[in-house]
């Protein structure tokens, strides 16, 4: 899945507000064949555009006009409305010329040229071109065979794989986005990578090499403030305390845990990330729940059933709690931007270590309370 993200993020947001401009978006691949279906997605405004047109003798071509530049995507017989999943897209920039994508095989791997913009991605896609490669060589944890996921060690490994080349990418994003200050591409790349509290440190050094103008957009001002949330709750201060229902409706308090090591797991039932990360935090609480370790789940869901059915569908036998409020209280007072996310306390109440997953988590607890 985190394949997926590294190849395409679907975020479409406003540049600036121009006049009525035209755009050519002309593609050209060798392994296309006559009927292939071509769909292009792209905002203005709070309006989804959407048209799709076909190959023909392997090229395919799309014409419009845009109010507002943003950042889109090309998809190939998947259908946007529907697929739940893409397996062959390209981002693109709507803006005023001709845009061209050359591909020796699948669009996935298309080479973008032709406006302003499209060419810094294409320079931004070609620093991270050997990292993408080596990603799509990887084993996809969600496609193990049912054999496979009984093998705790391979999945746990195959995972650590994908998150280890993603975490490749960030130095190359940033030395992207402060060699290119002045680039709607930049901006859009410190978006994303602001969503993990792990790089926010770096995000803002970044960002304020920004122009002013960058910083003053939409996706500027969302970077602000997620850098602004992220300090809220830093490593070596003390946790902030809190109450909320549990699944029965008795409130629970965080400092009625403390003289253990506390794993505060922010999470949600539609949140898939979360889903998929919960297998390990329940490896990590069966092995250490008698070594003073507990774990306390915060939902930020708001319907209740969806809430208990996935408790339930995943396991978790550990607290849960949640105030099902549109905006958590916890989720605020925490600072927490994206999930799934987490805070570790150790028994004086410290906050020791922030959003660590997978063999982070693992690596960690055996450092504090011993065993693997």
């Amino acid at each position: 899945m985190m394949k997926r993200f590294l190849l395409i993020t679907i975020c479409l947001l406003p540049l600036n507000l121009l006049a009525q401009s035209s755009f050519k978006i002309k593609g050209f691949g060798k392994a296309y064949k006559d009927g292939d279906k071509m769909f292009l997605s792209f905002r203005q405004g709070d309006q989804l555009i959407q048209d799709s047109t076909l190959v023909n003798k392997g090229s395919f071509e799309f014409k419009g006009t845009f109010k507002t530049k943003v950042r889109g995507y090309i998809c190939r017989n998947d259908n946007p409305r529907y697929a739940s999943e893409l397996f062959d897209a390209f981002d693109v920039y709507i803006e005023s010329g001709q845009i061209t994508l050359h591909s020796p095989d699948t669009l996935n791997n298309s080479i973008i040229s032709g406006t302003p913009l499209n060419n810094d991605y294409a320079s931004l896609c070609a620093a991270l071109r050997p990292l993408t490669e080596k990603t799509r060589k990887l084993k996809d944890p969600n496609k193990l065979s049912a054999e496979e996921l009984k093998d705790t060690a391979l999945v746990n490994l195959t995972k650590a794989h994908i998150i280890d080349a993603y975490d490749e990418t960030f130095p190359i994003q940033f030395n992207f986005v402060d060699t290119h200050p002045n680039s709607y591409v930049s901006l859009f790349a410190l978006v994303k990578m602001a969503r993990s509290s792990k790089y926010l440190s770096e995000v803002e050094q970044s960002f304020a090499k920004l122009s002013a103008v960058l910083k003053a957009m939409p996706e500027g001002l969302e970077i602000a403030n997620r850098i602004k949330e992220g300090k809220k709750i830093s490593v070596g201060m003390m946790a902030k305390d809190f109450t909320q229902n549990d699944i029965n409706g008795k409130p629970v308090k965080l400092s009625s845990y403390l003289n253990k090591y506390v794993l505060v797991d922010f999470w949600a039932s539609w949140c898939q990330p979360c889903r998929e990360e919960n297998p390990n935090v329940s490896a990590v609480y069966e092995l250490y729940k008698t070594k003073s370790f507990i774990v306390l789940s915060v939902s930020i869901d708001t319907d209740k059933a969806n809430w208990l059915n996935a408790i339930k569908e995943d396991h978790l036998p550990w607290m849960q709690v949640s105030d099902l409020k549109k905006e958590n209280e916890a989720v605020k007072l925490y600072g927490i931007t994206s999930i799934p996310s987490n805070v570790l306390i150790d028994p004086s109440g410290k906050i020791i270590a922030k959003d660590i997953k997978g063999k982070q988590l693992r690596d960690k607890m055996a450092e504090l309370l011993g065993g693997k």
